[in-house]
Order: C-alpha cells, then structure tokens, then sequence
C-alpha cells in the first residue's frame, strides 16, 4: 500500500510524491476509508494440507483398520504433534501485528455456528467445514493518512482479523464510523441426510479506537448478495439473504428474508436475532438487489419475473412487506430459446414468458420532493439464433409504498455496463438529476461491427423519462495487455472527467463538448500485445455464448502459425451442431 502527497501535483509528467508504503500480507480484497482512517482487507489461505496429511485415512499405517480403529490409531498420531508450534508458525507466516488478541477466537465461531443450527451451547452439530477451522486468513488493517511516516517512510498499520472454515469464504466488508462487520458466504452438506444448506456467518469489530477490537458474532440462514445486503442502523445489523436448499428427495427451495440483529452492548459476544421477515418473492427466486434507506428497504428478487418489493422496518421486531410490483421482461422466442429458458426451469406452458433479466443495482433518489428509487440491470434476448443483452434503466415511484409504480424506464438493446456488477462504475448527481454509467454496445455480428460503442452515456432522469442526453466515446484498441482501468468518472465544476479502459477525456457536462483527451497508451508498442475481438454467438449444445474470433499480430501469427476460421452460423447445421460427436462450438 502506498501513500501520496497531492498538495501539489507536478504537470511536467512527473510522478507524485510518494511519502510512505508498506508491503502486506495477503490478496487485496477491498479497501475503505472512514474520515483519515483507512481500511484494508486481505485473505490469506492457510495450508493445512502438510498439517493433516498423516491422518488421512489413506495413508498406508491406516491400512486394514475398521472406522473405530483408524479415527483412535488417528488421533493418537494427531496427539503427538507440537500444537503451539503450528500455531506460532501460522502468526509468524501471517504477518501479525503484535498478538492474537486482536483475532477471532475459533471456538467462539463454532459456538455462533452451532446455536444458529440448532439452538444448543456446545459442539454438538455434525462437523461439516471438512474438518478444516482454518482454511482462510481475513485480515483488516487501519492506518492514519495523515500520520508522519518517518525518514523510512514506512505505514504503521494496526491489524485484527479471523479464520474462516472450509465452509466458507469472504463475501462483503461492511464498514461505518466506529464499526466493521466481515461477512463470509458458507455452503454445508450433510453426508448423513444428503441435505444442503447456505449460511452468513457476521463477525463484528469495533473500531472506535482506530484498531479493530473483535466485538460480536453471528450467523444467519442464506447467502447476501452484495455489500448492499447489510446495513447498520442504530445498534442494530440488518442484513438480507437467500437460504438455497437442496436435498436428495426434493427440489431445490429458496427462502429470502431480512433479519435483524441486535449489536450486544459489554461483554456480549453474540448478536441476538429480534427480528426476521416471511418469505419475500415466490418459491425459487433470489434475491438479486436490496438497498436499506431510512425505515425502508427495498429488494429485488428474480427467477421468471422481477419482483420489486418494500418492506417496512421502522418496527425492527417485526419488518414486513407492504408492497410489491412485479416487473415483466418480454420478447418473442424461437425454438432454440425455448430451450435456453428451460435450463433456466421456466416453464413453457403459459402464452406469456418472461425473458431472463433483473436489477443489480437500487438508489434512492428524489424528485420535486417524491422518494423514488432508481434501479441499474440487464435484460437477455434470444431470438432470431442470436443472443443479446439491454441495458435497463428504471425509475419505481415509492411516494405509496403499498403500491409501487413503475415511473419511466430505458431498454437499451445489444448494449450493457460494468455498472451492472461494479457499483462504484455509477455516478448520480442528486441536484441535476443525471445519472453517468459506463457502456458498451455489443459487436453486430451480422453487420461488421456496425453501432459498436465504448465509452460513457450521461442520462436525464425524469419522472416520465429515462432520457440519454449525450454520449462520451472511448476509443480502444482492443488491444489486451495488463494495464487497463476500469470504468469510472468524476464531476467536477461542471465538468466530467471519464476514465475507461486506456483513455481520459473531460467533457462540459452541460454542452457535452470534449474539453480534453489523454491516451495513457501513448508510446506504447502494441506490436508485444494480443488483440483480441470477440464476437458472440449462442452455442446451442452446453447453452452459453462462447464463440469468437482471434486476431493475431503478424508477429504472433508467424511465430505460433496460427490459422483464422471464421463460421457462418447460417451454414452451420442445426442437427450437427448438437450431435454427441461434435468437438466445435
């Protein structure tokens, strides 16, 4: 991690001033910053494997032994190894700053797991982590910004952390002002009933003191969906999941829910459960997109159709739905779409079908003084043997929450946005009610290219209007090779500066004139890089898009001899393309 001075930025192409670093341990995970506090995530996997491998039932000394006779000849062989060594050797390779004692206690996990189960205090649930406490480090680093780095310029950081199990991975950071919450996605089968079952495990810090001091734990039924899946209102942690359910007897099941937790004041360690809502959506969905706003929240969830439903919270005890809309995605199909859909299990027996599509993204915003709530996602179109993907843009009118509405939307055919999975892509501006997102319009393969864009659309949201006012291109090269940048853009005296892929431009917000552009490519030889052009088609027998053409260099096409095929899907038989002796796409 390294730290800047940008009082005074060189314009002689210089670089910034550099005024401290520090090397961390792990795989960068996510980062914030709370006032001059900054906060970094890591993970580290553990290697268990060598500590483990002599009591794998395979093993050669275990050969002829019953199950009675392997686990004790097992744990014996497990006895004799040097525990607290392992266990130093663990903190040395993590880097620790100072002790555990800013670590999660294992066995305080297990405790949470195992009372969410099934409501008893000890060890008493099945194992099903794999055995494995361990299988990953989370690690949470503070520093100050603004501190004096020294003559060595190096970061004092502050660590805490937590092991999470086999069952288990990192999914969300949550952070507020003096309050940190990791979230871990787990998955757990029971190879007794043949039931499977999804978790959130919620690990508290509080960080009032600059360190992440570990404060509270809790677990929930489901999976979140995005960092917008929990929230922190008072003392209290609300956080939306999906509980899949799969079972050996019965169809896979959904339960989406709210659940409130209380944050425990002193010596409390668990978070308490005081409230939960029914079942939100039918049977199967998902819940796609959520956003808590005040004593609302709003969520989306999405199988055939896209319920956009509000659930009132002011009574944390006892949330629930008061309103719901349901949000139809159509278009004609073909045969082959049909087919598409129903590995999507939507069934083809009613006249009107919904096509897959749903929101990823929700704002509230407001508009002449009405509460509104913006929503980003995509939509997909089969037709004609050829798949596509909208862009779609939405505008819920929420002043009733017991009767949504839909105020205005945009359905931008064979285009999408980063925006759609990567939320800091989105720029709102509340004042002139513009919305900025990132796009892209998809290669016309029937049509060389024609319509193709890159670059920034800046909208115009109304009450009875998603309205495109100007486009910002990015022209690209096309051209692969490590340094690229991700959509992003910034408002700025009426100005837009837009970054994407290996392009700046500045642009008058008002007029859309180019004030500026600047290549970050410039200079670069492109003859060392790959250029890639993909071009999509739908393939018909594993029911994804893959097909594509390969541009080489000519010096790459030299070197490697490789040969440019390019298929005509109207010359491409139907009956070979799904015959078991096809090896193409």
């Amino acid at each position: 991690v390294r730290v800047y001075d940008i009082s005074e930025v060189p314009n002689d192409g210089s670089p910034l001033k550099e005024i401290g670093s520090k090397e961390i341990n792990g795989d960068f995970f996510t980062g914030r910053s709370v006032d001059d506090t900054a906060v970094l995530v890591t993970t580290s996997y553990i290697n268990t494997w060598s500590i483990t491998l002599d009591v794998q039932r395979y093993e050669s000394q275990y050969c002829g032994l019953n199950s009675t006779e392997y686990i004790q000849k097992a744990a014996e062989t497990a006895e004799k190894r040097d525990f607290d060594a392992l266990a130093q050797q663990v903190v040395d390779d993590l880097h620790l700053d100072g002790d555990c004692s800013h670590v999660f206690q294992i066995a305080l996990m297990q405790e949470a797991k195992n009372k969410a189960s099934s409501g008893a205090t000890n060890n008493t649930m099945p194992d099903l982590a794999g055995g494995n406490l361990i299988s990953q480090f989370v690690s949470i680093l503070t520093f100050d910004m603004t501190a004096d780095f020294g003559e060595d310029k190096i970061i004092a950081t502050k660590s805490s952390g937590t092991f999470t199990s086999g069952d288990s991975y990192l999914a969300s950071l949550y952070v507020t002002e003096d309050f940190i919450a990791t979230v871990n996605n787990g998955f757990s089968y029971d190879f007794v009933t043949g039931d499977s079952s999804s978790s959130s495990y919620i690990l508290g810090f509080n960080i009032s003191n600059g360190v992440g001091l570990p404060s509270c734990t809790a677990r929930v039924p489901g999976t979140i969906a995005n960092e917008f899946s929990i929230n922190k209102y008072n003392d209290y942690i609300q956080i939306a999941t999906t509980e899949w359910n799969w079972s050996l007897n019965t169809n896979a099941t959904t339960l989406n829910k709210i659940f409130v937790l209380q944050i425990p004041d002193g010596d409390g360690r668990t978070m308490d459960l005081v409230g939960k809502t029914e079942h939100l959506g039918k049977d199967g969905e998902s819940i796609h997109a959520v956003r808590f706003f005040q004593d609302m929240a709003y969520v989306v969830t999405y199988q055939q159709n896209e319920p956009f439903i509000i659930v009132d919270m002011s009574d944390l005890t006892d949330p629930k739905a008061v309103g719901e809309l349901e949000v139809s995605w159509e278009c004609e199909k073909d045969l082959i779409t049909k087919m598409f859909i129903q590995l999507y299990s939507v069934s083809n027996s009613s006249q009107r079908k919904q096509t897959p599509g749903f929101s990823t993204y929700l704002q509230p915003i407001e508009i002449d003084g009405n509460p509104y709530v913006l929503s980003i996602g995509e939509e997909w179109n089969f037709t004609n043997w050829w798949s596509s993907s909208s862009l779609k843009i939405a505008l819920f009118d929420v002043s009733n929450p017991s009767a949504p509405s839909m105020a205005a939307e945009s359905i931008e055919s064979n285009s999408n946005s980063n925006a759609v999975y990567d939320f800091q892509a989105i720029r709102w501006l509340p004042e002139s009610k513009l919305l900025i997102l990132p796009k892209s319009n998809n290669y016309n393969y029937y049509n060389s290219g024609a319509g193709s864009f890159q670059g920034f659309v800046v909208y115009e949201i109304d009450v009875n209007e998603v309205k495109p006012l100007f486009n910002l291109t990015h022209n690209d090269t096309n051209c692969w090779y490590e340094a690229s940048i991700a959509g992003r853009s910034l408002v700025f005296d009426s100005n837009i500066t837009t970054i994407f892929g290996h392009t700046v431009i500045s642009t008058d917000l008002k007029s859309g004139e180019k004030s500026w552009e600047f290549d970050l490519d410039d200079g670069l030889n492109y003859a060392c890089s790959y250029d890639y052009s993909y071009n999509y088609t739908y393939n018909y027998r594993y029911g994804y898009a893959y097909a594509y053409d390969h541009a080489y260099t000519e010096e790459a096409f030299a070197s490697e001899n490789v040969t440019n095929i390019n298929v005509s899907l109207d010359e491409y038989n139907y009956d070979d393309a799904i015959s078991p002796n096809d090896e193409g796409n």
